[in-house]
């Protein structure tokens, strides 16, 4: 023992590292307070003795004073109070609480040890700014939901508890946190500091110094940095402003960084770049950063930074044809290095940068805004009259690429253009061309006096900082910006040049988007041979459902142009195929079904970015109508001839089923709604009541909605007229001996033609029959078992539902009695012998059918006994059953044979009713 402790006191250097690595390793390891005092109260013990024994060593020798290191305790306490921060950061770093939870209570006991000591005069700035950033890493963590659902038990555990614990110790340092945050310091190095912090330990005895006339010499922590954003434009030279850039995009996506500081930052090297392009390649930097101010996918940026963003981007064009030398390229690699000077102007310059996405950016951030913001706002409307400065941007950029001679860029941006203006009518057009006027003519009398200033961009930064968002103007449009004075050109235009240079998806949008502009301009025919030409209807399937909505949202334009045109065929095959799925809203996009369980959130999210603005929307209630009122029109022939080779030829299932609920109404009211109308409007027509029916569907309110309202409804007016003439002649002509054409035409107030071509496709069809007399202007109608009445219809009907019921049972009870398998007459194993043979392989005897002409041979009854009707080896014929050689009546087998010989059906059911 006497041994071991005179080598720990030969050494002073070994003493000393083994005391400070015991330190180091006991606020490590040990987590109970107890365990840590008295580990502590050891080395204090030992580190005496070991200062005794080296003090003797070293008045032996001079060499060992020059090499000794003499370190206070206070030092030494200060130094593990960094180590328990550092570890506390670096469990930060990965996201353990349970560690962040210990690490923390250590921090705690080694701030009471210091105090204690009587060596401390004011709470530690390590341990202040320890606390500050716990706390926006608390807090941080706590916003972020989705990862607090992955986390541990134990780590949630952990993070709740951390949560109280630190609230309730900072409530004693709230005045020492709030000035820390008001004047934080720029260094972050551990050793400053750890510096800082042990000066502020020292006792009265400096303060005593200070009195005596000694100024205080100041560390490198109380140096304060001075910010960049403050620095004199003329101490930042290109490489540093290059360097700043560099560690601001490092920064970008990780927590805990200000997404509005690093945009004030941007704003302001914005204003102090050194070139032209080092300008331009930080305005590019800048939007980025406003990109990045958005909070998640499904929210969008902010109107205010959208604006910015607007001028940053025309500025920077400006600033590009203004400055040819400068050009944008995504794949270029940008140098930040520090010690690199600036270009000289005039020289070919490449800025990292990519246009064709911050343009897509803006246009998707105005997209779902309008998502958002409720259509029946002024908002709304403010939103929209935006849309010219995408128009502005998306020009500019179409200019710029077109001279770089990128012709799939352009073909791309040309979509983007087309997407804005397909779903305009003319009057729309004309409207926002107008209204395109008025902001050109405002931004040229409010432009400002300083026009002379060569930096916009800069300035718009200067004026309104990040945080003002209220105070941001709105965009102004370019001087340069024009429209085309007529829509149809304009679409024309771009739809040619995607064919020619796009790829096949964006060639299949632009189709759509070209047929649905014609089909709200009434060209249908043309619309309708670009659909068939292009086989979009056969590949949509295949494609995106972007795409799938947009084709979706085609057919029902479509529908709605053959309506108008009076097309009632081809409006119903091109609106039945939508409402046939039952989910018109979604299909449609202007919707999300209730059904929820049948999606995950994931897919409720994606639906509803798909989801198309206000004012995109196609009016449902308008579409119903059209659909409805189109299979009234050719449906309702069906629903008053009953025939099962009619039902066969129904088409609409949404209509009758609408047909069959309201047949099951016990009272039906006056209508109120879509269906109530088009149901009350089928009734009457059904009755061939054309002036009722035309009455209830010209009462919808929906027509308001069209601009050539007066028109559609003449239309309507005239379909119900020559349906419910159609009708009429099925219903009553047969009670008609002849009809006069005058009569038909008073009757429902057709011309003569209208008749004499309604007739005559009834008369070449078979729906009714007769036959003209043109002498007397009459329909001469002539009697047949087909012109039978509604009641004789459902008779026959009845009649032919019971023969199929017969003969199946009969069947079933061939099947039974093993008569199944009978032979045909006159085969088996005896000549001229009507044996069968059943299941179980046994012969058995029957009754034997003759030919025609031929002789009745007699039967077998069951007990094997012969009988003739007219004698053993008689001749003649059986008079009751003599029938024709390979056919049998079904009829007749069925009803005839049990009124002719009742008593032979047991046998003949036997024999199973041959076929």
């Amino acid at each position: 023992m006497s041994s071991r402790f005179f080598a720990r006191g030969s050494s002073s250097e070994e003493d000393e590292t083994e005391t400070e690595s015991e330190e180091y390793s006991t606020t490590e390891e040990t987590e109970s307070e107890s365990e840590t005092e008295s580990s502590s109260e050891e080395e204090e013990e030992k580190s005496g003795v070991n200062r005794f024994l080296v003090s003797d060593s070293d008045s032996d020798s001079d060499l060992e004073d020059a090499r000794r290191v003499v370190r206070s305790a206070k030092d030494k306490r200060v130094e593990e109070l960094t180590h328990i921060v550092e570890e506390i950061r670096n469990k930060m770093k990965i996201n353990d609480w349970v560690g962040i939870s210990s690490n923390f209570d250590k921090l705690n006991k080694q701030l009471d040890k210091i105090k204690r000591s009587g060596a401390l005069t004011k709470t530690p700035k390590i341990y202040v700014k320890a606390l500050i950033e716990m706390e926006d890493f608390l807090t941080a963590a706590l916003g972020n939901k989705e990862a607090r659902k992955t986390m541990s038990k134990s780590n949630a555990k952990a993070l709740n508890s951390m949560r109280q614990n630190l609230k309730k110790n900072n409530k004693e340092y709230e005045a020492e946190i709030k000035s820390r945050r008001e004047a934080p310091e720029e260094s972050d190095s551990y050793s400053d500091d750890s510096e800082s912090d042990s000066d502020s330990y020292e006792s009265g005895s400096e303060g005593e110094g200070e009195e005596e006339g000694f100024e205080k010499v100041k560390t490198k922590g109380e140096k304060k940095k001075v910010p960049f954003i403050e620095m004199d434009p003329k101490d930042i030279s290109y490489g540093m402003i290059m360097k700043k850039c560099q560690e601001l995009i490092m920064a970008r996506g990780r927590k805990g960084t200000d997404k509005h500081e690093q945009a004030k930052t941007m704003e302001f090297m914005v204003r102090v770049s050194k070139t032209e392009s080092q300008r331009a390649q930080m305005m590019m930097n800048l939007v980025s950063a406003y990109f990045d101010m958005t909070t998640g996918l499904h929210t969008h940026l902010p109107i205010p930074i959208w604006n910015r963003c607007c001028m940053i981007i025309l500025d920077l064009l400006n600033q590009l044809e203004k400055y040819p030398y400068i050009s944008v390229d995504d794949a270029y690699e940008q140098d930040y290095s520090e010690e690199q000077e600036g270009p000289t102007e005039g020289d070919a310059v490449t800025i990292a940068g990519n246009l064709l996405g911050c343009l897509e950016r803006l246009d998707d951030e105005w997209f779902k805004s309008l998502q958002v913001i409720d259509p029946h706002t002024e908002d709304y409307m403010n939103r929209l009259k935006d849309e010219p400065v995408i128009l502005a941007v998306a020009q500019k950029v179409s200019k710029y690429f077109a001279k770089a001679g990128a012709e799939p860029v352009v073909a791309r941006i040309s979509l983007r253009q087309v997407e804005h203006f397909y779903y305009k009518t003319e009057a729309v057009y004309n409207a926002m061309k107008a209204l395109v006027e008025i902001k050109k003519k405002e931004a040229s009398e409010s432009a400002p006096a300083e026009e002379e200033e060569t930096n916009p961009a800069a300035a718009a930064a200067k004026a309104t900082p990040v945080g003002d968002e209220e105070d941001v103007p709105p965009v102004e449009l370019p001087s340069d910006f024009t429209m085309e004075e007529d829509v149809f050109k304009l679409m024309k235009d771009l739809v040619h040049y995607i064919y020619k240079n796009a790829d096949e998806r964006t060639k299949a949008r632009a189709m759509l988007c070209d047929i649905y502009h014609k089909s709200i301009h009434n060209d249908f025919y043309t619309a309708r041979d670009l659909l068939l030409m292009s086989h979009l209807q056969e590949a949509v399937h295949n494609m995106d459902i972007a795409t799938q909505l947009l084709f979706n949202r085609t057919m029902a334009q479509i529908g709605l142009c053959a309506f108008r045109k009076g097309l009632i065929q081809d409006a119903h095959y091109c609106l039945s195929e939508l409402y046939g799925s039952g989910r018109i809203r979604e299909i449609l996009a202007q919707g999300v079904a209730l059904r929820y369980h049948d999606r995950t959130p994931e897919q409720e999210k994606l639906e509803k970015r798909r989801q198309m603005p206000f004012h995109m929307h196609i009016n449902l209630e308008l579409l119903e109508a059209v659909n409805l009122i189109c299979a009234m029109l050719l449906e309702t022939i069906y629903l008053v001839n009953i025939n099962q080779m009619e039902t066969k030829r129904r088409v609409s299932k949404s209509f009758w089923r609408l047909v069959d609920h309201y047949d099951k109404l016990t009272f039906m009211g006056p209508p109120e709604n879509v269906r109530d109308h088009v149901m009350t409007g089928t009734y009457a027509l059904s009755q061939g009541d054309w002036a009722k029916c035309s009455e209830v569907i010209s009462a919808l309110t929906v027509w308001n909605l069209l601009p050539q309202k007066v028109e559609v409804l003449e239309m309507l007016t005239t379909k119900v007229k020559e349906q419910a003439l159609k009708i009429y002649l099925t219903i009553y002509g047969p009670h008609y001996s002849s009809i006069a054409v005058e009569q038909l035409c008073k009757m429902f107030e057709v011309g003569e033609n209208t008749v004499q071509s309604i007739v005559s496709r009834l008369i070449i069809s078979e729906d009714i029959h007769g036959s003209w007399h043109q002498p007397t202007q009459t329909i001469v109608m002539r009697s047949s078992n087909n012109n039978t009445t509604k009641l004789q219809k459902l008779a026959l009907r009845c009649v032919s539902s019971a023969q199929v019921l017969v003969e199946s049972n009969e069947k079933a009870l061939a099947l039974r009695t093993g008569s199944l398998r009978e032979r045909e007459d006159g085969g088996g194993k005896g000549k001229n012998r009507g044996d069968w043979e059943g299941k179980d392989g046994r012969q058995g005897r029957g009754r034997k059918w003759a030919p025609q002409g031929g002789k009745v041979l007699g039967y077998r009854d069951r007990k094997g006994g012969r009988g003739d009707r007219q004698g053993k080896g008689g001749k003649g014929h059986h008079q009751h059953h003599h029938r024709s050689h390979g056919h049998q009546d079904v009829a007749y087998s069925s009803f005839q044979r049990r009124k002719e010989a009742p008593r032979e059906m047991a046998t003949l059911s036997k024999r199973g009713g041959r076929n």
